[in-house]
């Protein structure tokens, strides 16, 4: 029988081979070999917060430097320490952390230190090969017979872990996978402990994928999907696992994918392709989050996670040259602490020339210029007050992508249209630059209590100003250019309580959030006649509206560890109750020639809006740990998109509202470590149930611009999800991270008011009511997503290497519209074709003598040079529709559409210096 899914299918196969290989083989532990070494007696600033013992050795070594070489059976993830704080040397620090856990230390040397249970341990004058059959009689044997029916997977998967740098046995020839530390439950934990599927990019990761902005964290995150929002570049329409909203330029509407930087929510998704400068990591977490993140989503959220301040004296530059007039410079200044003070300063430029070139007086298509600066304080002298403050701020001058439409080739002359982005317009066109600017601060108050409980306060403020102007020139047939100017204000305020209780066995965040968001957006669309011998028409249309969101919750999750089967089970119960409260006012004004046609306010119209709406998102999770190194999870989860209303809404219908969407998501994951810790696999397959689907209708048979949003869908999206990272030797690595959708609509039924009514479109062939799900289709998800990658350094000398990085991605066909059902003739029009895109980077990295570090990177972007449309705008209607004033009846279907081209092969240099 022949498989519907052939690349999910093959990928199926291999990796339950893969797993079945390795439960079938022995896995001996391997041995840790030490020597008698006295410890030294530098004194450290301490800072380790409660939790595992294993995440609590992880940042010993960090803020020492010490390499702590251990066997993963012993230290399990699964034993509790407090937290330490203060003046220690690191023989005093692990003999803190270690009493009572049964474990004990040896100085290998000067850094490397050897962690052994204490029963058992042997004396400093031990050989190795007595060490060695200590450890594996002890992992083994001794392992068997306290887990029972677990000894068996203990045994097949027991390996050697360390933490950061080091591997057990000096002639491996590869190191461990360091641990990846993520805050995605309010608190420090490995990466592999978070019952969550998630992609984490640490700062190293970032920088050797070149990703400098939110597109490239898209573009490494299979689960994600982007479109350029078709009137300014600046503005990005995101989708997460299927899920998401179209129209990102609507103030009235909530966005399905949250974007965070540093624990505060961003509203608008105006501005997000700003460069990502200084950042530390990027978390995305996918699926509905409804209990820990300060908005409900259903696709998922991503956590941007700036440096903090060092306290230390540190400077670090980075300057970048590429083709198209690129540019790219980054200064950070890191002071020295002083009294406990803590400060960063931080200031970047970034700008390009754009890649369609305009004959007339402005700036070119895709034109780019940035410029931000960011002060960051960290106040901490000891006490059990800290406190974090950022304030940034950005100006960003754009403009947009041009369209360009093939069916104009010969009817107006001069019109090029190649099937790719075109070196010039066709026309000179004054195009107008569109500004930008934000503003936000940010403040974290954090207080220890005690050893189990953190209070914690995030106040946040934001404030937006955009505008952006495009032409399309003629790319509708007619002269079709608009404004946009949209301001909005945001407060938030969280309040967090982390704590443990129970000796470790219960870990809790509870805590309560506002948010507070008003804003304005103005339109205006001027539409002419452009195709020659056609007749007059001028067109004006003004919108204006307000809104006002008020959002309020109360948030708990506890994650509770039973006393059976070795401390492996973990049972998370996760709750938020919210309620939204939305208003918004509209005026509107349309005229033909000067002549008003549609006008608000006026006798009789509603012409504003209010809504009020309550949820409660539970959440459970159970997380179980087979050995220390594979955890698989089981995860029910709830989330909803908040309600809210269309501003493109007919005369007198601002009064709709719809309500929120929700969804229920079913997931099973695995995490895991394999091969000694040298590969790190996760996967994760997942059921996504919505209900009460927002999705927008045309309503006006004459003017297809008009769209009203209702409650009329149901939806199952399921997925499958692997990432992959397997590091054979130190000085080689590869990457894999596959995504498998399959989205469909179940039910979509015909709302009346529409021009699925007969009652208004008489050639409708539907009746209100009836199930129209075969006009509909899951856009931006495309069937098959794979990230590929390859790391190695192919050249080392004693202060310098030469490492080349190739990163490939493909993504499967996908709909830019979700009325293309495949009931709707011509639907392909709309569907933005497969495209695979191979980026390079060459990297030389040197150790000064004097002081400081030197990189320089030489990068190409699609280095195939693939031609790949960004964004098909759709143009038509899933129907027959009858125009009440002509009479005519446009078929069924999209005729040739609009399309926006993505930029072909780029590239540059970079050079960084730092010390």
């Amino acid at each position: 029988m022949r498989t519907r899914h052939p690349v999910l299918y093959g990928l199926l196969q291999l990796l339950a081979w893969g797993v079945l290989v390795i439960m079938m083989l022995d896995a001996p532990g391997t041995a840790c070999a030490e020597v008698a070494v006295t410890a030294p007696e530098v004194i450290h600033q301490i800072d380790i917060k409660d939790g595992t013992l294993r995440a609590a050795l992880l940042q010993l070594a960090r803020q020492t430097g010490a390499q702590l070489v251990h066997c993963s059976y012993p230290v399990s993830d699964r034993r509790r320490v407090g937290p330490l704080r203060g003046g220690y040397t690191v023989e005093h620090a692990l003999t803190c952390l270690l009493e009572g856990t049964g474990l004990t230390y040896r100085f290998a040397n000067e850094r490397t230190v050897i962690i052994i249970e204490a029963a058992g341990a042997v004396s400093q004058g031990d050989s190795a090969s007595e060490l060695e059959r200590h450890e594996q009689t002890s992992q083994a044997t001794k392992g068997a017979r306290r887990h029972g029916w677990l000894s068996k997977l203990a045994v097949l998967f027991a390996a050697c872990g360390a933490v950061p740098g080091t591997v057990c046995g000096a002639e491996s020839e590869a190191t461990s996978l360091e641990e990846v530390v993520v805050t995605a439950q309010r608190r420090e934990e490995r990466l592999q402990d978070v019952p969550i599927a998630m992609t984490a990019m640490d700062f190293e990761v970032l920088r050797d994928r070149g990703v400098t902005d939110l597109v490239g964290v898209i573009k490494a995150t299979p689960s994600m999907s982007f479109t350029p929002y078709p009137a300014t570049a600046n503005t990005l329409t995101l989708y997460m696992r299927g899920s998401g909203v179209q129209d990102a330029g609507q103030i009235t509407i909530d966005t399905a994918t949250g974007l965070y930087q540093d624990g505060f929510y961003i509203s608008r998704g105006q501005m997000v392709t700003f460069d990502l400068a200084d950042i530390e990591r990027v978390e995305v977490l996918r699926g509905p989050q409804g209990t820990l993140y300060g908005r409900n989503t259903t696709g998922g959220a991503v956590n941007l996670i700036s440096r903090r301040p060092s306290g230390e004296f540190g400077f670090r530059q980075e300057l970048g040259f590429g083709n198209n007039g690129r540019l790219r410079s980054l200064t950070v200044l890191d002071l020295p602490k002083w009294d406990g003070l803590s400060t960063k300063l931080s200031f970047l430029k970034r700008q390009q020339d754009g890649y369609v070139e305009n004959p007339g007086p402005g700036k070119n298509f895709a034109f780019d210029d940035q410029t931000a600066g960011r002060l960051a304080l960290h106040w901490d002298t000891g006490a059990p007050v800290t406190a974090d403050y950022f304030y940034e701020r950005g100006d960003l001058d754009s403009t947009p992508y041009y369209y360009t439409n093939s069916a104009l080739v010969g009817l107006i002359p001069g019109y090029s249209d190649q099937g790719r982005p075109e070196r010039r317009s066709y026309r000179p066109i004054d195009l107008a630059v569109s500004p930008g600017e934000y503003q936000s601060h940010g403040l974290t108050l954090a207080w220890n209590v005690n050893d189990a409980l953190t209070l914690k306060s995030l106040t946040g403020y934001r404030d937006l100003s955009v505008t952006y102007n495009q032409d399309y020139a003629e790319a509708f047939f007619v002269g079709f250019r608009s404004l946009d100017d949209i301001r909005s204000h945001q407060f938030s305020q969280e309040l967090q309580a982390v704590g443990s209780a129970l000796d470790g066995r219960i870990e809790y965040v509870g805590g309560l959030y506002y948010f507070d968001e008003s804003g304005r957006h103005f339109q205006n669309i001027e539409i002419t006649n452009a195709l020659p011998g056609s007749a007059p028409l001028l067109l004006n249309k003004d919108r204006w509206v307000n809104a006002e969101s008020e959002s309020q919750a109360a948030f708990a999750q506890l994650t509770w560890t039973p006393p059976i089967v070795d401390d492996r089970l973990g049972l998370t119960f996760g709750g938020r109750y919210t309620k939204d409260q939305r208003s918004a006012s509209r005026r509107l004004l349309t005229t033909y020639f000067g002549y008003p046609i549609a006008e608000e306010p006026a006798p009789g119209l509603v012409t504003s809006n209010d809504l009020s709406s309550s949820r409660f998102s539970p959440s459970f999770t159970a997380n179980f740990a087979w050995t220390d190194d594979v955890n698989t999870y089981l995860r029910i989860a709830t989330g909803y998109k908040a309600g809210g209303s269309s501003e493109s809404v007919d005369v007198g219908q601002f009064g709709i509202t719809f309500d929120p969407e929700d969804v229920t998501l079913y997931e099973l994951g695995l995490k895991s470590y394999l091969f000694d810790r040298r590969m790190r696999l996760n996967a994760a397959a997942f059921s996504s149930k919505f209900k009460d689907m927002q999705l927008f209708f045309n309503t006006n048979p004459g003017d297809m611009s008009v769209v009203l949003g209702l409650n009329a869908g149901k939806a199952t999206i399921n997925g499958f999800e692997l990432d992959g990272f397997w590091q054979p030797t130190d000085t080689l690595s590869f990457s894999l991270n596959y995504t498998w959708l399959d989205a469909k609509y179940d039910e979509v039924l015909a709302p009346a008011g529409t021009i699925l009514d007969p009652a208004i479109n008489p050639a409708s062939p539907y009746q209100v009511g009836e199930n129209v799900k075969q006009l509909f289709s899951n856009g931006y998800a495309p069937e098959n997503t794979l990230n590929l990658g390859t790391s190695w350094t192919f050249l080392r000398r004693d202060r310098s290497d030469f490492t080349a990085i190739l990163n490939y991605r493909w993504e499967d066909s996908t709909f830019h519209n979700t009325a293309a059902g495949p009931a709707v003739p011509n639907r392909e029009a709309v569907l933005r074709p497969s495209y695979g895109l191979l980026d390079g980077r060459l990297s030389w990295r040197a150790e000064l003598e004097e002081a400081g570090q030197l990189r320089l990177d030489l990068w190409a972007n699609n280095l195939t040079d693939e031609k790949w449309p960004l964004y098909v705008i759709a143009s038509g209607a899933p129907i027959d529709v009858l125009d009440p004033l002509t009479g005519a009846v446009t078929p069924a279907g999209f005729s040739t559409v609009p399309k926006a081209w993505a930029e072909r092969r780029t590239y540059g240099v970079n050079l960084v210096y730092e010390f």
